[in-house]
């Protein structure tokens, strides 16, 4: 059951991708000039971002404003409406599906759930929606998916993203640690009963390095069993979720996720909301010592100490990606927002 693709360690053949809003601006600021210190320009294809927000218009137009942050890799960001991305003449026949397509043509008349919407509106659930149809605007072989909360803190190395044997490194955890409420509708979606599942599933933490032509195959599946995806996530969503999606996926089609991706990838550093402060030194102390990327999710800034901004100002400095006091007052001012619980725990 093998055959997934394997990274051949060459070429402009990465698609970095971030979806964004308007709250997280200021993040996707920092990581655009990460991308510009430590992202090699020959391992970039193109940088996506998505803008997945109410006013896809008005944020488009303020992130073309910070393209000159990309540096060298300026020329190669494209900003991209999340409503692009969508399809609605997908899925089985009958009157559920035709209920769909109408909710996924006329989204206004569908219920949707805190934190969810479409068609001009933000939602964390529709940003997995995105990271999934992405493949269909990424024209190379390989697509990196990132979140805003990411910025690379020291260069980065090709394995960073793939193992010696050419596949990518996955961020996993023990089954045992999984959510089954997410697991368990995620792999129906494939045929699948939970105890399908191998010792390890997605994490869903970012970075992931996946094949672009994975992404369609885990899009066109399910859209063709459950119709549009954005309908699915926001309106009838049981639990699934884009990274137990992919697992399942991986262990239908190749038999195990092992088979597809490097299951060994250590935790990078990550500050989010439900952090304690010990963490929150952890993640900073492996910044110190050589990690590559740092995720500082929005509803954590606020919760920061003093002295661990100041410590987190000095490594930002340190690295040129942060300037005069006024950049520090915008990061350090991001908005927490409302934070569905589901999403502090993605």
């Amino acid at each position: 059951m093998n055959g997934a693709a394997r990274h051949n360690g060459s070429g402009r053949d990465l698609t970095f991708v971030t979806i964004t809003f308007r709250e997280e601006l200021e993040l996707l600021r920092l990581q655009a000039r990460s991308m510009a210190a430590f992202l090699p320009p020959d391992m970039v294809g193109e940088i996506l971002v998505v803008v997945n927000d109410r006013d896809e218009a008005a944020l488009g137009d303020a992130v073309e404003a910070m393209r000159a942050e990309y540096g060298a890799l300026s020329g190669r960001l494209r900003v991209i409406p999340a409503t692009r991305l969508f399809r609605w003449n997908v899925g089985p026949r009958g009157p559920l599906a035709r209920l769909r397509r109408v909710q996924a043509l006329h989204p206004r008349l569908a219920l949707r759930s805190p934190g969810t919407a479409w068609r001009g509106h933000g939602g964390w659930k529709i940003q997995q929606v995105c990271k999934l149809a992405i493949w269909r605007e990424v024209s190379t072989p390989w697509t990196v998916l990132l979140d805003s909360k990411i910025h690379f803190m020291a260069p980065v190395p090709r394995s960073e993203f793939f193992a010696p044997d050419g596949r990518p490194r996955m961020i996993c955890k023990d089954l045992s640690d999984a959510r089954m409420d997410w697991l368990a509708p995620s792999f129906a979606q494939f045929g699948l009963p939970p105890d399908a599942a191998g010792p390890r599933v997605a994490d869903g933490i970012m970075p992931l390095p996946v094949a672009t032509a994975l992404l369609r195959d885990v899009t066109e599946a399910v859209e063709a069993k459950a119709g549009p995806l954005q309908v699915l996530f926001a309106v009838h969503r049981k639990g699934e979720t884009e990274a137990m999606l992919i697992t399942a996926h991986c262990i239908a089609r190749h038999g195990s996720l092992e088979a597809v991706f490097d299951t060994a990838r250590p935790l990078p550093p990550v500050i989010m909301r439900s952090h304690d402060a010990a963490w929150v030194d952890a993640a900073l102390d492996a910044v110190e010592q050589g990690a590559v990327s740092l995720a500082l999710h929005r509803a954590a800034v606020a919760r920061l100490t003093q002295a661990q901004r100041r410590r987190l100002a000095g490594l930002w400095r340190d690295r040129g990606l942060v300037g005069d006091a006024g950049d520090l007052a915008r990061i350090f001012s991001v908005r927490d927002g409302d934070v569905p619980a589901a999403e502090q725990a993605a």
